[in-house]
């Protein structure tokens, strides 16, 4: 007999804590308590969304929105979200030069689903909206969570107020918090720097493995305006470089049309100081006007004030987690899901599009353990920990720096193109676009690219003896 436990406790309300909170309502669970460190974000329809200041932009994949379809939170996303069909490259002197990519459905179409796009923070909002249909859900914000206990017979969590957010900065007005509460089910979705999975770490085998950055960027977010320039799409992708200083950027579009985007620097360099010290608007437009000029007819004076106040922001690096990423306990269990256990820097387009579907395999765990926490909590271990590190593992590989590092990246791209072209029944799509699909776990995908590596050499050999074969008659 399926007996569903009482109450579970979600520490982390972003995206994935939040759907992780819609999933255990769904499955009838009576209370699910969501606990988050930051503050409440504004609701998806509020104005502020359209400045394009909010937050970095995530793009959601086919694993992020098969994750939100299965759980009925896709349709409140797309309401507030921007579809990208292609890429528009920006260049100095020239037109915009778009690159549209096939519908989903017709020959020769590269995905089977439209990317969406949307702030990070606003499908928090989203899923806020989502979560307050079910009563049995309550969300907390301005409580983090100390650590985790695990001497009883359930899962204890102390709570507290968080002293600053995930940037460092002091957070004021949060309540003060010493509680210690005892759960059936406690899901660590609190990110990089898991209190819960730190605690995991003292009782068990969990480790956290944080690797060094070789390859560090940081960010800094400028809206652009489509509207600016009359026939400019704003269902693509932008981008645009200065390869002689090394700056990037690239951009997204949001609900209202406008665009959010990113300026991806080096730290340490002359570009990173100069933006760094960039002192009024007047300044930041002298600067775009020699660096990335196809951007100026698309920038407006208040948001470049506005840039010159905002401070250059940090990417995640890499980690991941060797040994269990669960405890089982006699009337209770604890996983981790999300950055928690995976971190990969965003513009490889998998930190929350993996982290929601983290979700959907903890719904399939605790369907196959009648929702019994302490088994399912293990079977996650079993379904996802080898997955979460072959994706870390696989996204660190296309990171690499320098010239050595670019050839790494592109050579594989390039040939994976041409062999899937030539021969779409023997070589699969390049590993990028294999990420993004949901009908590929990461451990498989990895697997056949190994395959196909070594069927290409083998190829090759044959090709290379009979050539000789050949020259020796």
């Amino acid at each position: 007999m399926r007996v569903v436990p009482q109450h579970a406790a979600i520490i982390g309300g972003g995206p994935a804590g939040l759907l992780s909170a819609i999933m255990l309502a769904q499955r009838g669970w009576e209370r699910i308590s969501v606990y988050d460190s930051r503050t409440e974000p504004p609701k998806p329809d509020d104005a502020l969304w359209g400045t394009g200041e909010r937050s970095y932009q995530l793009g959601l994949n086919g694993r992020g929105q098969t994750a939100l379809r299965k759980l009925g939170a896709l349709e409140t996303v797309e309401a507030f979200s921007a579809s990208v069909n292609g890429r528009l490259s920006l260049k100095a002197g020239e037109q915009p030069e778009e690159s549209r990519l096939k519908p989903p459905g017709t020959p020769g179409a590269e995905k089977t689903y439209v990317t969406r796009v949307l702030q990070r923070d606003r499908l928090q909002s989203c899923l806020l909206r989502e979560a307050a249909k079910y009563p049995q859900i309550g969300v907390e914000f301005g409580v983090a969570c100390e650590g985790v206990y695990l001497e009883g017979d359930q899962p204890a969590v102390r709570f507290c107020a968080p002293a600053a957010d995930e940037e460092g900065c002091e957070l004021d007005g949060l309540i003060s918090d010493d509680r210690v509460q005892s759960y059936d089910l406690v899901v660590g979705a609190d990110g990089v720097r898991s209190a819960v999975r730190e605690s995991l770490s003292l009782y068990g085998n969990t480790r956290t493995v944080r690797f060094e950055d070789k390859n560090e960027r940081r960010y800094k977010t400028l809206p652009l305006h489509p509207s600016a320039v009359a026939g400019t799409a704003s269902d693509l992708n932008w981008g645009c470089r200065n390869a002689s200083i090394d700056l990037g950027m690239d951009a997204l579009p949001t609900m209202e049309g406008e665009m959010v985007a990113v300026l991806l620097v080096k730290p340490d360099t002359p570009v990173y100081k100069t933006i760094e010290g960039l002192a009024s608007g007047a300044d930041a437009r002298a600067f775009f006007e020699e660096s990335l000029p196809a951007i100026i007819p698309y920038v407006r004076d208040d948001d470049l004030e506005r840039f010159v106040t905002r401070p250059i922001s940090r990417l995640p690096s890499f980690s991941l987690v060797e040994g269990d990423i669960h405890a089982s306990l006699d009337r209770g269990g604890v996983v981790l899901l999300g950055d928690a256990i995976k971190a990969v820097k965003p513009y490889f387009g998998q930190g929350a599009n993996s982290a929601l579907e983290d979700v959907t395999i903890l719904a399939d765990c605790l369907d196959a353990c009648g929702d019994e926490p302490a088994a399912a909590a293990a079977a996650f271990t079993a379904a996802r920990a080898d997955d979460a590190r072959a994706l870390v593992r696989t996204s660190r590989s296309f990171d690499g720096r320098g010239p050595l590092g670019t050839a790494r990246f592109l050579v594989p791209l390039l040939l994976d193109l041409q062999l899937n072209k030539l021969a779409p029944k023997l070589f699969t799509p390049p590993t990028l676009r294999g990420l993004q699909d949901e009908r590929n776990s990461f451990t498989g995908l990895r697997k056949r690219k190994r395959a196909e590596r070594t069927l290409l050499i083998a190829i090759v050999a044959a090709l290379v003896g009979a050539v000789r074969r050949v020259a020796c008659v």
